[in-house]
């Protein structure tokens, strides 16, 4: 097949989306906002405002993507599966591919998906695992998806091609170029990286320069987009495919910018305003300078119903600023208010915290849920590539390296990746609504329904293992000696004396509890009630007492 050809095809049936992406792109980097008439032709003496809007959208819902909790999760009906194992080499990998980028000088997979996710609306990466001179090389690029090329097959991506301009030392620098000693006479050329499910080819400046078969039976390039905007079969529905986060405000930007435009041209000609001089001479009279006008304390001599006058531009009516408002509120009904950025200055109830973290998960979850399905197929790519190495592998920087057998990535299971945005606000009101509820619902209800927990049952085991020691005195003792001990291992010679003499304690104590003695170890302090932390429905909140009946006017008593 003729990729290069493939390609050019896919960048003309790409036309329409490409222009997409490279709108939103300017949308994020503030591009210069210039004042036009109708007839799209600059405004001469006009000022134009470019608001940050977009930027400090993007700044914020990527920052909150970065920050979301991540956890992988295995899940299989086979009983004798290890799926905690499995789970332990999917997050090794990650993290073993991610210090990798970094020596590289490239950005770590998350934060670099996430923008992706953003302003593209889709993500893809590249992955290869092999062995080079018996040190496992867990390789996994991130791909710019606007220069991103593909089809897509039956059974998943047919070919994927991945387009750059390179510098020469970038070009000549590449594993492939060393052994091939190629290298390039200009200062730099422009790369397609090409793979498919038996091959790998390099295209440079047009020049098929490199070919290299590979064995893993599929194409090694994930691809996901995000389920938003048209789902449609529409002949020009590509271009409202896998929308960005400023689908909703892409057009309402450059109307607000117009907006702040106008309003600062007509302060500005407001603050040194043109002046019409009368006169009983009329056109023929030669008016005074402006600055003799205009300078403060000055005084100038005009004709009787004549002199200065300043030129009237219009004001600005209360439509004006209506627009504004309009346009100001379906801005933040698209994006993120400012409610959902928390710079408001006074305190939110429970439940409305509550429902502004719903409505600001709608606009961060689809992205995390398409990073999740990318990551997922990555780790179906990896494993695969794991098993088809064999044997042993170790996985991590030097020093932090850990064994894996890959015999025990065999079988039938599914991989997940789960996301938990935290935000310690929403948390609070989360706190107060299951204290609020008492009671009325079972403690794992609330921590599935209410907290929202990343795991309830396993806090349920790590509560369970708490409780051992408040309805144990023994329990807590055989602990602290435990935790003496290892103490003692570092060297604390303290620690050890310690550690026995609670043991001869706890013996003592225990041979008379046996033999029907009256003195018990000391029973250890309960647990902490719940409290709620904030109002639930608004108000002061705090104490439930009945407020002080109002005072009785003395003629009324």
């Amino acid at each position: 097949m003729d990729y290069l050809a493939a390609v050019k095809d896919q960048k003309t049936a790409f036309a329409d989306l490409h222009g997409r992406m490279d709108t939103d792109k300017d949308l994020v980097y503030l591009s210069k906002y210039t004042l036009t008439d109708v007839n799209d032709k600059q405004i001469p003496h006009a000022v134009s405002v470019t608001l940050n809007d977009p930027a400090v959208f993007a700044a914020n819902v990527e920052s909150s993507l970065n920050n979301a909790t991540e956890q992988v999760t295995v899940e299989s009906d086979d009983k004798n599966l290890d799926t905690a194992y499995i789970e332990d080499v999917v997050k090794a990998s990650f993290n073993a591919a991610n210090l990798r980028l970094i020596k590289q000088g490239r950005f770590a997979l998350n934060p670099f998906l996430d923008q992706q996710m953003c302003r593209r609306g889709r993500g893809a990466a590249r992955c290869l695992f092999r062995m080079e001179k018996d040190e496992l090389v867990t390789d996994i690029v991130p791909w710019d998806t606007r220069y991103v090329y593909y089809t897509m097959g039956a059974n998943g991506l047919s070919w994927a091609a991945y387009e750059t301009y390179k510098s020469k030392g970038e070009i000549e620098a590449e594993l492939w170029a060393q052994e091939h000693n190629f290298t390039i006479s200009g200062k730099g050329a422009t790369v397609l990286d090409v793979w498919d499910t038996d091959h790998n080819e390099i295209w440079v400046d047009t020049r098929k320069v490199y070919e290299q078969a590979h064995g893993y039976g599929f194409t090694p390039v994930a691809l996901q987009v995000v389920p938003m905007g048209s789902m449609l079969a529409d002949k020009d529905s590509l271009k409202y495919q896998g929308e960005s986060i400023f689908f909703l405000i892409r057009d309402l930007v450059p109307e607000l910018n117009r907006l702040v435009s106008i309003i600062q041209s007509l302060n500005l000609k407001a603050l040194d305003n043109a002046l019409l001089w009368k006169s009983k001479d009329g056109v023929d009279t030669t008016p005074p300078a402006h600055k003799d006008l205009t300078t403060p304390g000055a005084v100038t001599s005009a004709d009787i119903g004549g002199g200065a006058e300043p030129v009237a531009y219009g004001e600005l009516k209360r439509s004006a600023y209506l627009l504004h408002t309009m346009i100001e509120t379906r801005i933040q009904r698209g994006s993120l208010s400012s409610i959902d950025m928390g710079t408001l200055s006074f305190p939110l109830s429970a439940v409305a915290l509550i429902e502004i973290g719903e409505g600001r998960d709608q606009v961060f979850l689809p992205r995390l849920g398409s990073r999740g399905f990318l990551k997922k197929q990555l780790a179906e790519m990896m494993i695969a590539q794991l098993i088809e190495i064999g044997g042993s592998i170790e996985i991590g920087s030097i020093g932090h390296k850990r064994s894996f057998t890959t015999g025990k990535l065999i079988g039938e299971y599914d991989i997940d990746f789960k996301y938990f945005i935290k935000s310690p606000k929403v948390d609070a009101a989360r706190l107060s609504m299951a204290a609020a509820a008492g009671n009325l619902i079972p403690d794992k209800a609330k921590r599935r329904e209410i907290l929202q927990r990343e795991d309830p049952e396993r806090d349920e085991r790590q509560l369970r293992w708490e409780e051992a020691e408040l309805l144990s005195p023994a329990v807590k003792i055989h602990r602290t000696i435990k935790a003496l001990l290892e103490i003692a291992k570092r060297g604390d010679k303290d620690a050890g004396f310690e550690a026995e003499v609670l043991s001869a304690e706890m013996g003592a104590n225990l041979k008379r509890m046996m033999g029907g003695g009256e003195e018990q170890l000391p029973k250890p302090e309960g647990g902490q009630n719940p409290t709620q932390l904030m109002p639930l429905m608004g108000g002061r909140g705090g104490s439930a007492k009945r407020p002080p009946e109002p005072a009785v006017p003395r003629e009324e008593e």
